[in-house]
């Protein structure tokens, strides 16, 4: 029988994105948002009007990074700006984004993904990737 995993549908991940998009507007920000699976692969993204592509792909760095590690990437960050060895070691990771605003996409308490968002400060990014990520609906 083949391994599976439980993972966002684009359904879920419409919801969280929104939900990122939303909380970004009320800051008055203009934000790139990923949603990706548990392999980190992207389902959905959206950039805000006037926002780069480089700012998306660090989006897309730090759900891949959440996803892959099973941790906010807030906890990466902190760590780097406290150890300067091991932001240097981290920067030889491919794709390895140790910046806060990745967090982990949760639906009836089970892990099926990440959100990565980029664009605001640190603390802006983490906190709209935890409420996008954290209200997760039950699965019928």
């Amino acid at each position: 029988m083949p391994w599976s995993r439980p993972t966002v549908t684009l359904a879920e991940a419409d919801a969280v994105l929104r939900r990122a998009l939303a909380e970004a507007s009320g800051q008055g920000l203009a934000v790139a948002v990923v949603v990706v699976d548990p392999g980190g692969e992207p389902v959905l993204a959206a950039r805000m009007d006037g926002v780069s592509g480089l700012v998306a792909a660090a989006a897309h760095g730090k759900a891949r990074t959440a996803a892959g590690l099973g941790v906010p990437t807030a906890v990466w960050e902190e760590r780097s700006a406290a150890e300067p060895s091991f932001a240097a070691a981290v920067g030889t990771v491919p794709g390895f984004t140790p910046l806060a605003g990745g967090d982990l996409v949760r639906v009836g308490g089970e892990v099926v993904g990440a959100v990565g968002v980029s664009g605001g400060t640190s603390e802006q990014d983490a906190a709209i990737a935890r409420t996008a990520g954290a209200q997760g609906s039950d699965r019928t």
